[in-house]
């Protein structure tokens, strides 16, 4: 390819806006041909079919026009430029600039010494030249942009548009209950978020994507969907009157941010004075949030190597897309179906209430529909709150397997168990730490919120900021372990800190299921290099491990960080502090009162932005900032 306009074939440039006339034509013939054609140039031959001169639009108008002559009466061979002068078809467009100059011509027909191919002109190669100068200088440039952006800008257009038509159910229902202000407000949520993804999806393409491309892509997602989730938020208005719109808009994409991470902290004191569909609304996007996009959007944009290694950064345990949907849209809805019926038997005859409850609990999302639903002494609710805490936080390989015969639970034993044990060493120490603080706290208390905590799901009935220094650190840590790898559950995941034991120990968990889901991808190599998918293997192993740690010691360090910075900004204690940033971080939504309507700006900016990066558990931060071959050499 010649990168040099100068040295490229000038019949590139030719064009063919010109009419061959014999030379006796008169003038005025000659210009309603041109017209006619809409001819720029005349190339005149004589009575042999030779080509004799040219004539140009300044012929005509310096040596008949201006002169007075009578058109009709002058041939064109007395105003042609003669002798004609040419240029080979194989010249570049520098020998035809060079012709031009010796010539003092601005125009040269093209030859292949039979015939006139085209017409090239001065101006016409002077743009061209021009043109080519700045396509090299801006090629870079375009090339970032085709390659790198608009596979990301077409691929979040289809999530938003698929968004926008996933909340059509709450819009309906708000209309079918005649709750007009919020079925106004989210059909003008739908409205710009389908419109957005229509011009992405117009400028974008929807092409395969490398990791870093992912990554981007669902750091992105989340952070609009949470803005245009924010929409009914500010045209519902349930934080009060006199807010300057600054406020309005924060609190308004904290609370949406908050839905869709699925981390349920809220700076809403009385749910229940809002509208019934905007409660439903709120749970709704802890739904889309927490199922149908963090997985699916995993499942269907990520190439098939990359999802592999996806598998093992997420612990493993990961389905088929067919798998996944049946999991989502069939098994969770069963879920939601009999848990919100449970809760019918329970008391709670609210049905709309009910299934906003459900669905939150089982995206593991915290939002409560209505602050007098969690009462202690209703046991049965409690119960079924709990049950839907637990599903949250069990792999969805795990609920697949229960349902269907296609796949069994044992490579996923060890992870469950050992989560398990950790939920029962964990009661009774949280019900001895809560008894410091509140001797007549019974056991259903503390196992409800030990199971908030772990699930990360966020549910809470006790006030917090009375809890003793030790009960708070301790929740804290229930927190930062969080749930099963590959569930809604937030945390590091117990998968990653079993495989961080293993190599501790130096034991190896032979149903672990890290360890199984990268001999998974080795096993597709051709065994006969049964030596060199050992060692790959092992490289593998190695490499998911060195991710593995440094998930952990970022989610440490980011919560200490953030825990100081939200001191600063709330000026309540560190382990206050620490405790919500860690809430926020790992998407399970307990608080010590930092959020509120009252908190500064600074502080629910913090809280949003470690809400949407605890939604990834900072895997989609890493490979946004760091390369790959960084991270092996760690």
């Amino acid at each position: 390819m010649v990168t040099d306009p100068l040295k490229r074939p000038v019949l590139s440039y030719a064009h063919h806006q010109f009419i061959i006339l014999d030379e006796d034509t008169d003038a005025a013939t000659a210009v309603k041909l041109m017209h006619g054609k809409k001819a720029e140039t005349i190339i005149v031959t004589n009575k042999l079919n030779e080509y004799v001169g040219i004539i140009t639009d300044s012929d005509i108008l310096d040596k008949i026009v201006m002169r007075g002559e009578d058109s009709d009466q002058v041939a064109i061979k007395t105003i042609m430029t003669s002798p004609l002068i040419t240029i080979s078809a194989k010249a570049n467009v520098r020998m035809a600039l060079e012709l031009m100059r010796l010539n003092l011509i601005k125009r040269i027909p093209v030859t292949d010494n039979i015939h006139i191919l085209g017409v090239v002109t001065q101006e016409g190669l002077a743009n061209a030249i021009r043109t080519s100068v700045l396509e090299r200088q801006f090629r870079p440039y375009r090339v970032v942009i085709r390659e790198r952006y608009k596979p990301i800008w077409g691929n979040l257009g289809f999530i938003l548009q698929f968004a926008g038509l996933l909340f059509i159910a709450p819009a309906v229902m708000a209309t079918f209950l005649g709750e007009i202000v919020t079925a106004t407000g989210i059909f003008l949520g739908i409205t710009t978020m389908s419109v957005t993804g229509f011009v992405l999806n117009a400028y974008g393409e929807k092409t395969p994507m490398n990791l870093r491309q992912a990554s981007i892509l669902m750091v992105s997602s989340f952070v609009l969907l949470s803005l245009f989730g924010s929409i009914p938020y500010m045209y519902v208005n349930p934080f009060g009157e006199n807010l300057d719109p600054v406020t309005l808009f924060v609190n308004s994409f904290f609370e949406s941010a908050s839905g869709f991470t699925t981390t349920g902290l809220s700076m809403l004191v009385y749910p229940e004075d809002l509208p019934k569909s905007f409660d439903f609304y709120r749970s709704f996007t802890q739904w889309i949030g927490g199922l149908s996009f963090v997985y699916l959007v995993i499942t269907f944009f990520y190439p098939e190597r990359k999802l592999a290694h996806m598998k093992g950064m997420l612990g493993g345990g990961t389905l088929r897309l067919k798998q996944l949907i049946l999991t989502i849209a069939v098994i969770f809805s069963i879920y939601t179906v009999v848990l919100a019926m449970l809760l019918y038997i329970s008391g709670n005859h609210d049905i709309i209430f009910n299934i906003s409850l459900i669905l939150s609990a089982v995206t593991g999302g915290g939002f409560v529909p209505s602050s007098t639903s969690l009462i202690s002494e209703n046991f049965l609710e409690l119960f079924v709150l709990m049950t839907g805490m637990v599903i949250s936080a069990l792999p969805f390989a795990f609920h697949y397997a229960v349902f269907s015969k296609e796949m069994h639970t044992t490579k996923m034993r060890p992870e469950i168990f050992t989560y398990f044990g950790i939920i029962l060493i964990s009661i009774p120490i949280f019900w001895y730490l809560l008894s410091l603080s509140d001797p007549g706290s019974n056991a259903m208390t503390s196992v409800f919120h030990t199971l908030s905590a772990a699930t990360t799901t966020g549910f809470q009935f006790i006030d917090i900021t009375l809890l003793s220094d030790q009960g708070k650190f301790f929740l804290i840590i229930l927190m930062l372990i969080g749930g099963t790898a590959f569930s809604t559950a937030g945390g590091i995941k117990v998968g990653r800190i079993l495989l961080l034991l293993q190599k501790l120990t130096k034991k190896k968990f032979s149903a672990d299921v890290t360890t199984r889901s990268i001999s998974s991808v080795s096993s597709r190599y051709d065994h006969t290099y049964h030596g060199w998918e050992q060692k790959s293997s092992q490289h593998k192993e190695d490499k998911t491990l060195n991710e593995a740690v440094l998930v952990i010691i970022l989610f440490i360090l980011t919560s200490i960080f953030t825990g100081i910075l939200l001191s600063i900004f709330s000026g309540q204690t560190f382990l206050n502090s620490m405790f919500e940033s860690v809430s926020a971080l790992t998407t399970s939504g307990l608080s010590t009162g930092i959020t509120s309507l009252d908190a500064e700006l600074g502080s629910k900016i913090l809280l949003i932005i470690n809400m949407i990066i605890g939604r990834f558990e900072i895997i989609a931060v890493i490979y946004l900032f760091l390369e790959i071959s960084k991270i092996r050499k760690l």
